[in-house]
């Protein structure tokens, strides 16, 4: 699918430059969601659009969103068949990039893993019916932000995890409903965006929001040439690629509860959704999968320790930036890392790792980033990274004390 531009404000006549109605809205919502019906839209591309379509303020805007899609629906002579499937046995399988799902979809993982990436997928019909089973495996099933998903099931001995953003249902989205069967095993739904630098920018936003009476600004920009989702695709890591030996890395924003209590909660949730968009754009750069956003925090996994004590500092100097910027409300964050392999439950990751880096956030403090041992002995050698001195920590559940590092990252 073509990238959608900065729409930006129009200039000239006709009923094109006319103030876009509900109604017109309404009509271009309804033409998005029959081209998710008939393939021509994946998910993320419908749900790229709808945000598009929602913030335009004229019907040429809205004109851009539509304007390289059929009237009719396409038909295809030799379309891809539906993939109604996805066994793992000892095994891995997944249903991941541009795929067709029609009516029902059955996963099944036994002492495996099955992933189910809607993002991209070629969406027939109102709603898909997903039936997952995790017999000592895991099942992960991965939707775009703002498509409507429901989770049923029953687990035993096992567990069912519903993690999507907290967002307002896209109109006009295919329903999604996921029915967990769950036996010593597991089975996650949760949401995932693009990343900052693939989504469209905003309409209507900043100096050239225009006035009634005034003269709009500029034709609104073409799309931008087709790219290969395929490449893209490969390009974009999950979590559930997270494989042997990772770097596990929580965040904690120092205070959330005391800034929730003084600011009220409509303004600590938009400095919160401030916070999540600096993280994300420093584990863009630096090769962090986000297994889960948790409150304030996240947990993030890494291939390597290297890139993971990159991404820290990413993050810690972004912050220190925007303190000095915003020095009213300055938001302080506190990092905790260890190293080792994880074990995998569905789309989450579990065991002593994720434990130990959990609880050196909390032992950490503002503006802190604090390791393990074992990442410090790991990264140390190298010479990139600066350390203090190890002092002997208490961990939560866990016995005795263990020496853990602060990063020098003001360097």
């Amino acid at each position: 699918m073509a990238r959608l531009c900065d729409v930006g404000d129009d200039q000239g006549g006709g009923p094109l430059d006319v103030r876009a109605s509900d109604e017109d809205r309404d009509r271009t919502l309804g033409r998005l969601r029959e081209r998710v019906a008939d393939g021509s839209l994946t998910l993320d591309e419908f749900a790229e659009r709808v945000g598009v379509a929602l913030e335009a303020r004229t019907r040429r805007q809205l004109e851009v969103v539509v304007g390289d899609l059929a009237v009719e629906p396409v038909v295809e002579p030799r379309r891809r068949r539906p993939r109604r499937w996805v066994v793992a046995v000892m095994s891995g399988s997944r249903a991941k990039g541009r795929w067709r799902a029609a009516g029902s979809v059955r996963a099944v993982a036994f002492w495996g893993s099955c992933q189910l990436d809607f993002r991209r997928a070629e969406i027939e019909g109102p709603e898909i019916r997903v039936t997952a089973f995790a017999l000592m495996g895991g099942v992960d099933v991965i939707v775009p932000e703002g498509i409507d998903v429901e989770l049923t099931g029953v687990a035993v001995m096992g567990g069912k995890h519903l993690r999507v953003a907290d967002v307002a249902a896209l109109p006009g989205s295919p329903v999604i409903h996921v029915r967990a069967f769950a036996l010593m095993g597991g089975v996650g739904v949760r949401s995932k965006g693009e990343s900052r630098s693939r989504r469209p920018k905003a309409v209507g936003r900043g100096p050239h929001t225009s006035t009634p009476g005034s003269t709009p600004a500029s034709t609104p920009a073409p799309l931008a040439p087709p790219v290969d989702l395929a490449e893209v695709e490969d390009a974009l890591p999950l979590a559930g690629d997270v494989e042997g030996t990772v770097t596990i890395m929580f965040s904690d924003i120092t205070g959330y509860s005391a800034i929730t209590e003084r600011l009220g909660d409509l303004a600590a949730h938009e400095l919160l959704r401030t916070h999540n968009a600096i993280v994300r754009d420093a584990l863009a750069g630096h090769d962090g999968w986000e297994v889960k956003a948790q409150g304030d925090g996240f947990m993030v996994a890494f291939p390597s320790a290297t890139k993971a004590l990159r991404g820290a500092v990413a993050i810690q100097q972004a912050f220190e930036k925007y303190c000095t910027e915003h020095p009213e409300e300055p938001v302080r964050v506190r990092l905790g890392l260890d190293t080792g392999e994880p074990v995998h439950d569905g789309g989450d990751l579990l065991g002593r790792t994720v434990i130990v880096a959990s609880r050196l956030t909390a032992v950490a403090g503002p503006g802190e980033i604090l390791v393990s041992s074992l990442l410090h002995d790991l990264a140390e050698p190298a010479g990139e990274f600066r350390f203090g001195a190890p002092r002997q920590v208490e961990l939560k559940g866990l016995s005795g004390t263990r020496a853990a590092y602060p990063v020098d990252w003001r360097r």
